[in-house]
C-alpha cells in the first residue's frame, strides 16, 4: 500500500510540474508575441479628389492625406489607407467596423451615421461656366435652376443642390467635370475652389473664377459608429491642437493653398 501511495504522489508531482511549466511557457510566448504597449489602429478609406487626394501606384498622397498622416502620428495611432470610389468609400466607412472615410462633407443628413473628427478641411464651393458661353451670368444661386450642373458621385454639395430641385448630373470623379464643362456636356461645374483652380491649370483650361461662390462646407473624417469614443476624442483634440499651433497652416502652405482661398 505504501508503494502505491508513493507512486500516486509522484504522478501528482510530475503532473503539477507539467502544468506549471506549460503556464510559464504560454506566458513567455504571449509576452514575445504581444507588443509592450499596443497602439490603437484604424483603417482609412479615401477617394481621388486632386489636389486634396491624389495617388501614385495606388498610394494616396496630397494635401488632406498629408494632414491626416500628421494627425495620426501625433495621436499615436497606427493606420492603413486605401482608395475607393467616393460613394463606395462612404458605404465602407458607414458599415465596416474600425473604418473611417475622409474628406467628406459633414451634413445634417449624414450626422447620425458617423462619429466625426472635424474639420479636416474647410471648402468654398462655386459654380464655374465655360468662358465661351458668355450668356450664362449669375448673381444668385437660384438663377442656376435652368441649367445642368455637374458634380461627382458621393458629393454632399451635389446632393444638397439636388434636394432643392436643381438638375445635377454626376460624374465618377470631380476632374471629369472640368472636361465635360469645356465640351458643353454640362452648363455649370460645381466644385470647391481649390480643386477647380488646380484641375483647370493642370489641363490648361481657360476656366475663369466662379460665377458665384454659394456654399462653405466643413470636410471631416467620418468614422464608423463602433470606433471608440476615446479614440475619436483623442483625434479631435489633436486636430484642434494642429490648428492652434499652425501645423494646418504650414501643410496648406506646402500645397500652395490657404484655409479659405
Amino acid at each position: 500500500m505504501e508503494v502505491i501511495r508513493q507512486g500516486c504522489s509522484r504522478k501528482r508531482f510530475l503532473l503539477n510540474r507539467l502544468l506549471t511549466g506549460g503556464v510559464v511557457f504560454l506566458f513567455i510566448v504571449f509576452t514575445l508575441v504581444m507588443p509592450v504597449s499596443a497602439k490603437p489602429g484604424l483603417n482609412l478609406v479615401t477617394f481621388l479628389e486632386r489636389p486634396l487626394v491624389d495617388a501614385k501606384d495606388e498610394k494616396p498622397f496630397g494635401l488632406v492625406v498629408a494632414l491626416t498622416d500628421q494627425l495620426m502620428k501625433r495621436a499615436g495611432v497606427d493606420y492603413s489607407i486605401f482608395l475607393a470610389p467616393p460613394r463606395r468609400a462612404l458605404l465602407i466607412g458607414q458599415h465596416r467596423k474600425n473604418y473611417c472615410v475622409f474628406p467628406i462633407e459633414r451634413s445634417q443628413e449624414r450626422e447620425v451615421f458617423f462619429k466625426w473628427v472635424s474639420p479636416v478641411l474647410i471648402s468654398r464651393h462655386g459654380l464655374y461656366a465655360n468662358p465661351d458661353r458668355k450668356k450664362i451670368q449669375l448673381k444668385t444661386l437660384d438663377e442656376a435652376r435652368p441649367y445642368i450642373l455637374g458634380s461627382y458621385m458621393g458629393s454632399g454639395v451635389g446632393e444638397y443642390l439636388e434636394s432643392f430641385g436643381f438638375t445635377v448630373h454626376y460624374a465618377a470623379r470631380n476632374e471629369l467635370n472640368a472636361d465635360k464643362l469645356m465640351k458643353n456636356r454640362i452648363d455649370l461645374w460645381v466644385s470647391d475652389t481649390i480643386s477647380a483652380r488646380f484641375l483647370a491649370k493642370e489641363r490648361s483650361l481657360p476656366v475663369p473664377d466662379p460665377l458665384i461662390v454659394f456654399y462653405t462646407s466643413i470636410r471631416a473624417m467620418g468614422c464608423n459608429i463602433d470606433v471608440s469614443d476615446e479614440l475619436i476624442d483623442l483625434l479631435q483634440q489633436e486636430l484642434l491642437t494642429m490648428y492652434r499651433d499652425k501645423t494646418i497652416s504650414r501643410i496648406y502652405h506646402n500645397y500652395d493653398a490657404t484655409l479659405l482661398k
